[in-house]
């Protein structure tokens, strides 16, 4: 037998050559470093902090790892981790083990750290991670930082149809204070401040009641346009000074609050979307869009900030740069809005309610507005406005004090709404613009054989048709009697002088005739090929869809026929319009003309009524009696002496409520329609009283026609409602 001594030392020689040739990762060591990366990939901070050394533990507590590694994630933005185990080093009771490791960040791309070693101790509970902030990245010693240094362009402008800015990069807002005994007189300048910021009179009251005479106080911010325009009518009225030292650098909106529904605002990154947006390069300070076309051209406007990722030492010495990105620059982007005619059709809204503010628009009654024009031959939207509106600037670092303050009154009004984008986020019934569908059914079902209809001031169907609501009046039943079609019968009417006259008995009769002579879903049917069966397609807004249900009673097709019982938005109504206008096309509306160079929308007719000529001729020159028909005509007074022809129809729509919706549509002119407008007031009076005259100021300014006054007793008292039976509607 051999001795054992040899065979020892040879044993020896070995597990000394082990300590120091690399070997496989199969030991204990590696199999901690892959748990540790493991847990890197899942973000699961706690299991590795389980795996690092006593000595570790002790010098960092687990919040204060756990943080470092998920600032370092912010920073970097770590997608997705992969490693590759490469060799282990033993010796003695601490172990290296080499390491490839990849990082994938949707800010960074590909951030590659090759032949890393992590190193080792053996303990009481086996071998454990000796962690330093090099096992983050190599190079990241003790005091260093990640730091990513941006640089982000000026943010895109908004452009008008004409190239004309609606929205630039930045421009200069001026804060104005006044005391009570320094105005020319406070009444006068509510009322000028209510014109000129386009506010709510009563609102601006109420602000301004609890302040002392002698007290200084904040009256609200412009610009310099509006200062040059204005601000000598601002000093001599309100006393206003105009603060120069308190002005603020903003990104600029040329309207004010005049187009904030349709152009939106930017603002901070709301809490929820901040690791999103971080994935995407912004910091958490960035502003974004956060309605409207800010918002659906967030990146486009916004490009992409230039990015570095270093590793900064604590003297502000670069020791490392792990990753870099390039920068894309910002777009503008041009809509289809003018903004002249944004400015009218904005300022138009306003004055109404402000000038109406003894009556129909006193505080309590009529909460809001929404109104549209359209290119009736593209679909493209020329203005568009709800109302109230807000200020843009109650979004950002403005000079507006108390800012916060005045934002929480508008984020919690929810009886006006004013962050409610009312034409296409609202459904309303239409009352009796609805007649135009109901109109066009009939005579292209040919329901109505006889040649003329007679228009009752009442209308029972009990008997002919079983309908359980009659008998049902018509509007007329319900007028003042100082009114001109008080208690006055509309007579014989054709289906187009039915419509210009709005009769109820016609449409009842036509309603009844349609569900009970034709299939009880045609009428429902002839609403959904003129385009109110759903969302119009506007890209970048929440649309609500409308509804158009399928009568099941009598009852409910004559409902349906006058305009109860089916919803619609603004939109659609102003899209149905153009159609009638432009010969039956439903166009896709559309707000984003081009961004950049690039053409993002153009005309697209989407659908056809596919109705006869003479079903397009009864509804086309019904509308035009509506306003041209001195006996009949419900808009007649509205547009008499304008200097263009339009065609209309008026609305008034139970509401839920003692106030109607007040309703109006139109086109013009009308040998060659142009542009198509929908309105309608919440909670007013009639159409013909409260929505045909804002529209009537808006069509002269498309055609630069001296506006007209709006009606004397809108700012006189008392108010009186309009009480509509069920099963009925106003003119």
């Amino acid at each position: 037998m051999k001795s054992g001594r040899p065979y020892s030392i040879m044993l020896v020689a070995l597990f000394l050559l082990s300590l120091s040739l690399p070997v496989q990762a199969q030991g204990d060591p590696a199999q901690v470093v892959e748990g540790f990366l493991q847990a890197w990939a899942t973000q699961d901070y706690a299991t590795m902090y389980s795996l690092l050394s006593d000595p570790s533990r002790s010098q960092y507590t687990q919040p204060v790892f756990e943080q470092i590694y998920i600032d370092a994630s912010t920073a970097v933005t770590i997608e997705s981790l992969s490693f590759t185990l490469l060799d282990t080093r033993l010796q003695g009771a601490s172990a290296a083990v080499r390491y490839d490791l990849t990082l994938q960040s949707p800010v960074f791309g590909t951030i590659t750290d090759a032949g890393r070693t992590m190193r080792l101790v053996s303990g009481s509970r086996g071998w454990g991670v000796a962690w330093s902030s090099m096992d983050i990245f190599d190079g990241m010693t003790a005091g260093s930082r990640l730091e990513v240094s941006r640089r982000r362009l000026p943010r895109g402008e908004i452009l008008d149809r004409n190239g004309r800015v609606l929205v630039e990069a930045s421009g200069t807002i001026k804060p104005m204070y006044s005391s009570k005994q320094n105005m020319f007189g406070p009444e006068e300048c509510l009322d000028l401040l209510a014109n000129v910021l386009r506010r709510q009179r009563y609102d601006l009251a109420s602000y301004f009641a609890p302040y002392a005479s002698e007290t200084l106080f904040f009256l609200g911010v412009i610009d310099e346009e509006t200062q040059a325009t204005r601000g000598q009518e601002l000093i001599d009225t309100c006393g206003a000074g105009i603060s120069d030292e308190f002005a603020g650098s903003v990104r600029h909106y040329v309207l004010g609050n005049g187009a904030v529904h349709a152009l939106g605002y930017v603002g901070p990154i709301p809490a929820e979307l901040l690791p999103g947006f971080r994935a995407q390069g912004y910091a958490d300070g960035d502003l974004i869009g956060i309605n409207g076309i800010e918002k659906q051209y967030e990146r486009e406007l916004a490009g992409q900030a230039e990015q570095v990722l270093q590793i900064i030492s604590s003297g502000g010495i670069v020791i490392r740069e792990i990753g870099s990105r390039e920068g894309t620059p910002p777009r503008d982007v041009q809509v289809t809005l003018d903004l002249e005619l944004q400015r009218a059709t904005a300022q138009a809204v306003a004055d109404a309610f402000n000038y109406a503010e003894p009556n129909w628009a006193a505080q309590g009654i009529a909460t809001g507005a929404g109104i549209v024009v359209m290119d009736v031959n593209s679909g493209a939207i020329l203005a568009m406005a709800s109302y109230p509106f807000f200020d843009p600037y109650l979004f950002v670092p403005s000079p507006i004090p108390n800012r916060g303050q005045f934002l929480t009154e508008v984020v919690n009004d929810q009886v006006r709404r004013p962050l409610s984008n009312r034409p296409v986020q609202d459904q309303y019934f239409p009352g009796s613009t609805f007649k135009i569908v109901t109109a066009g059914a009939a005579v292209a079902e040919g329901v109505m054989t006889e040649p003329t209809f007679f228009c009752d001031l009442t209308w029972d169907g009990s008997q002919t048709w079983g309908d359980t609501s009659s008998p049902r009046s018509d509007w007329r039943i319900l007028e003042l009697p100082d009114s001109k079609y008080y208690q006055t019968p509309a007579g014989d009417v054709t289906p187009q002088l039915a419509l210009a006259a709005s009769c109820n008995p016609f449409f009842y009769e036509m309603g009844a005739r349609l569900y009970q002579q034709r299939d009880p879903n045609t009428l429902s049917d002839y609403a959904k090929r003129m385009g109110l069966d759903g969302p119009t397609g506007l890209t970048g807004f929440v649309e609500a869809a409308g509804n158009i249900p399928n009568p099941t009673s009598v009852e409910q097709g004559i409902n349906m026929a006058i305009g109860q019982e089916v919803q619609v938005t603004v939109l659609q109504m102003a899209r149905l319009v153009a159609g009638v206008a432009n010969g039956g096309t439903l166009y896709r509306p559309y707000i984003v003309e081009q961004v950049g160079d690039e053409v993002v929308n153009q005309p697209l007719g989407v659908a056809q009524f596919d109705f006869s000529a003479e079903v397009m001729a009864a509804m086309r020159d019904g509308m035009c009696e509506v306003v041209s028909n001195e006996e009949l005509g419900t808009a007649f007074a509205v547009f008499e002496g304008a200097p263009y022809v339009a065609c209309g129809k008026t609305g008034t729509a139970q509401s839920g409520r003692r106030e109607p919706f007040g309703w109006f549509v139109a086109f013009a002119p009308a040998d060659n329609p142009q542009i198509a407008v929908a309105a309608m007031v919440e909670y007013g009076r009639e159409g013909s009283e409260t929505a045909a005259p804002i529209v009537r100021r808006v069509m002269d300014a498309y055609f630069n026609a001296e506006p007209v006054f709006y009606p004397d007793w809108w700012n006189s008292g008392p108010y009186v409602p309009l009480d509509i039976p069920e099963g009925q509607t106003g003119a």
